[in-house]
């Protein structure tokens, strides 16, 4: 049986897919994705149940380091292997997924070989299991990544109750994906004891895995952030909940309903539910 920090990652990267794929079909006649993770029947399940959507579209599926292809792959479907990550080719909207975890098919910096060598569009997406990270790798990561053309990035530590961790990043160059990530990041279920953790969260708060998750760790940063700033719209802060944190822009709202509520912050109008174009003040 896989271990709960794997289990978690298979989950996210499945439910991804169930939103990935019908999305690329939907848009394209051609996409790739690009498995080097530790077990790709996971993702071959997924494109198997959307084998009704494929027809007219092509979703080449590549399998780093892999032995062997699939006997029987879905019509529209086209399946192959590649032993060296040098020698690999997309088209279209491509997502890969690489575990350079101990044992993974990849270490870290042939994983960031092959991110850099993914062709530059807004198409283009990464989903990254990594050793653990200190604040500073995780911002080196980040610059890389806006460096190699992916803008908008999510990076969130598993870590279990004996202090075991795994850095997971996701990375893509539509805000409307990164959202989506996110939502699936916080449906999974949760698993013997593994949480998230924002690497850089001052206070390395270890949060579980829900729908509605404790919030108090976005509470510190919107605030810290509403202080900096003195005043802004509530979509200001949306913004920057999705792009500079764990959470949801929809984890935003309840942040600073409750903020307002107990006089940490001002806003205008002052009555009514908050919506994106209320202004928010910080009282400090």
């Amino acid at each position: 049986m896989a271990d709960p920090h794997t289990a978690v990652l298979r989950e996210v990267l499945v439910r991804y897919l169930d939103a990935w794929t019908p999305s690329v079909l939907r848009s394209h006649r051609r996409a790739t994705y690009v498995e080097a993770g530790r077990d790709d029947s996971a993702a071959l399940r997924v494109f198997g149940e959307f084998a009704d959507r494929l027809a007219g579209h092509e979703l080449d599926v590549v399998l780093l380091s892999a032995g062997t292809t699939p006997a029987e792959t879905p019509p529209g479907l086209s399946v192959r292997a590649v032993d060296d990550p040098a020698d690999l080719t997309v088209t279209g909207p491509v997502l890969a997924h690489v575990d350079a975890t101990e044992g993974g098919v990849l270490d870290e910096p042939a994983a960031w070989r092959l991110v850099d060598s993914l062709p530059p569009g807004k198409g283009r997406e990464v989903l990254l299991a990594l050793p653990p990270a200190t604040e500073e790798d995780v911002r080196a990561h980040r610059v890389w990544l806006r460096d190699a053309g992916l803008a908008y990035a999510v990076t969130v530590e598993l870590a279990d109750d004996d202090g075991n961790s795994r850095l997971l990043l996701f990375a893509t160059g539509s805000d409307k994906h990164l959202t989506t990530f996110k939502n699936e990041l916080w449906a999974a279920d949760e698993f013997a004891g593994i949480r998230y953790r924002d690497p850089r969260d001052a206070e390395h708060a270890l949060v579980d895995i829900s729908l509605t998750p404790q919030l108090l760790p976005l509470r510190r940063v919107l605030l810290d952030e509403l202080a900096r700033r003195g005043s802004c719209t509530v979509a200001d802060l949306q913004r920057h909940t999705l792009h500079e944190t764990i959470y949801r822009p929809a984890d935003t709202i309840g942040v600073l309903t409750a903020a307002a509520s107990a006089g940490a912050i001002s806003r205008e109008p002052a009555k009514g539910r908050l919506t994106p174009k209320t202004v928010v003040r910080s009282v400090t």
